[in-house]
């Protein structure tokens, strides 16, 4: 079957804001005495701001009530220090993705700090947007994928995923969506269970295209 949408993530596939989260995070957890590890933090991204504070809070014994405070903290951080920039690629890819695939955005991050990063040229190739805390439930749930299809109004089996993490994969397997997987911020072995792996933006235009020979 051909794909008719293409479905992003935001943090690690489109923007090169992992890191940068990652510093934000540690630094609101260390104000209330919690160290997050980075792999831990790689490992679990995808989910939205209130998963993160509230698994990390759980995790050290802290009661959830906490969470808002550290979101809050977090988001100050980021703001006063984030150094956003689009993968190198990723504009002229978009564009011409545009002309063949209905386009979305699935992401943790909040619409606020999306639309305040993202290159407006760029997030107006996207026709749908599902940030954080919009769907029914977040990643690792496949809402967040599934809410994109029904706006953008095709199937599941008409949509390809492009993810960086796990949480991010399981969500869009759960939705019955083909995925690929970039090791932006993580090695492969940690992302198995996409149905493609590529390294960089290259290869996922390489990808891509090939997908489309074989679809004819």
């Amino acid at each position: 079957m051909k794909y008719k949408a293409v479905l992003f993530d935001f943090d690690g596939v489109i923007g090169r804001t992992t890191e940068d989260n990652y510093l934000a995070w540690a630094r609101a957890f260390r104000a209330v005495g919690i160290r997050l590890g980075k792999k831990d933090y790689f490992l679990n991204e995808g989910l939205d701001p209130s998963g993160v504070a509230v698994r990390e809070l759980a995790k050290n014994g802290r009661p959830a009530d906490q969470a808002g405070a550290i979101i809050n903290l977090k988001e100050k951080f980021y703001r006063q220090n984030n150094r956003f920039k689009v993968y190198p690629g990723i504009p002229g890819l978009v564009r011409k993705m545009k002309q063949k695939y209905k386009l979305a955005v699935v992401t943790g991050a909040g619409r606020e700090r999306f639309n305040k990063t993202m290159p407006a040229g760029l997030r107006r190739c996207f026709s749908v947007l599902v940030s954080g805390g919009e769907a029914a439930k977040p990643k690792p749930s496949p809402e967040p994928y599934l809410a994109a299809a029904r706006k953008l109004r095709v199937s599941e089996a008409d949509c390809l995923v492009v993810e960086n993490a796990p949480l991010g994969i399981e969500a869009a397997k759960k939705a019955k969506m083909a995925c690929v997987a970039i090791t932006s911020t993580l090695a492969g072995k940690w992302l198995s269970r996409a149905d493609y792996i590529v390294k960089d933006v290259k290869e996922l235009g390489e990808l891509i295209e090939k997908l489309e020979k074989v679809q004819g």
